[in-house]
Formats: structure tokens, C-alpha cells, sequence
């Protein structure tokens, strides 16, 4: 029988620091190769959804002919139409993207004016029980000025959005680095 204690949560977790540095690193990695090359980062991403949706359909068929599922024609039905759209975009990665992507950017740009609207009705009805109701028709006015934007050029805004992506991975892993060995020094105090 051992008489070791069992380690505590922190020790288990500073015992593993390097864990937080290598995706830390991989984030920083990531996040430049967005910001240079957002159109590759596209493809790479949709290249890694239709392996994954291919996996997963691959997954669903198998649950469904085996009978881990309740549903299980429904399930292997979702599997083929995983399979058929992840075999899509692994063989169209710059189409899949550029419609995935530009879907985003007009979902964005739909809701921006859209609320943008609703603020400024609100404002405008609310004109007496509100103060400062002259800043939210303008934040409103904005908020459609940028939906108009984001419909007008949507593959600019796609590559933007790529970009302001890596610039946020780039920070979340230099804080991942950071927090990696202060977790070191913690594991050798």
C-alpha cells in the first residue's frame, strides 16, 4: 500500500504547466498565421470541418447501425448528410469557407441594422421616460451604418474578422504563456 497523498487540484494542474504553454504557443502560432494569411486560415479551417463532420458522420452511422441510439434511422440519415457535407468541404475548402463565412458576415450585418432599427424606434417612443435619447439614435444609426457595411463588403469583412480573430488568439496565448510558468514556479515551490 502507498502512503503518498493524493495531489491536491493545483499541484495536478502545475505538475502539467507545459500543457498551457504548448497551446499557448500554438495559439500565438495561429493567431500570426491569421493575421498574415486569413484567406489560408480559411481553408484550413474549413478544411478541419468537413474531416471533422466526416468523422462524425462515419461516427453517427456506426451508433445507428449498431443500435446505441434510440432513433436510429434518423441517425444514420444524419450521419450520410455529415458525411456528404464534410466530404464537400474537404474537396471545396475555398467555397465551403466563402459561404460559411460570408453566411456569418450577413447574419452580423442582418442583425446589426436590425437592432439598430429597434434602438432608434425605442428611443424615439421612449423619448420622454429616457435621458440622452439623442446618443442612442446615434448608437442606432451606427449600428445599421455598420450592418450596411458588413453587406456592401462582405469578403473584406470576412478577412477582417479573420484577422481581429488571430489578434485575440495571439493575446489569449501570450496569457496562456504567461500563466504556464507561473503555474512552473508553483509546481517547484
Amino acid at each position: 500500500m502507498s502512503t503518498e497523498l493524493p495531489l491536491t487540484p493545483i499541484q495536478a494542474i502545475s505538475s502539467n504547466w507545459w500543457v498551457l504553454l504548448l497551446r499557448g504557443v500554438l495559439l500565438v502560432l495561429v493567431g500570426i498565421y491569421a493575421l498574415f494569411a486569413p484567406g489560408i486560415s480559411l481553408l484550413a479551417w474549413a478544411l478541419v470541418v468537413g474531416c471533422y463532420l466526416i468523422a462524425d458522420g462515419i461516427m453517427a452511422i456506426a451508433a445507428g447501425v449498431v443500435g446505441w441510439v434510440e432513433s436510429r434511422g434518423w441517425m444514420i440519415v444524419r450521419g450520410v448528410l455529415a458525411i456528404l457535407v464534410g466530404g464537400f468541404a474537404a474537396m471545396h475548402p475555398a467555397l465551403f469557407g466563402a459561404l460559411a463565412g460570408v453566411t456569418v458576415i450577413a447574419l452580423l450585418g442582418g442583425w446589426s441594422i436590425a437592432g439598430g432599427i429597434l434602438e432608434i424606434v425605442v428611443a424615439i417612443r421612449e423619448r420622454k421616460a429616457i435621458e440622452g435619447e439623442g446618443w442612442m439614435i446615434l448608437s442606432g444609426f451606427l449600428s445599421i451604418l455598420f450592418g450596411i457595411v458588413l453587406f456592401m463588403a462582405p469578403l473584406l469583412s470576412l478577412s477582417l474578422f479573420i484577422r481581429i480573430n488571430g489578434a485575440f488568439a495571439i493575446m489569449f496565448g501570450c496569457a496562456a504563456i504567461f500563466l504556464s510558468f507561473k503555474l512552473k514556479k508553483l509546481k517547484a515551490a
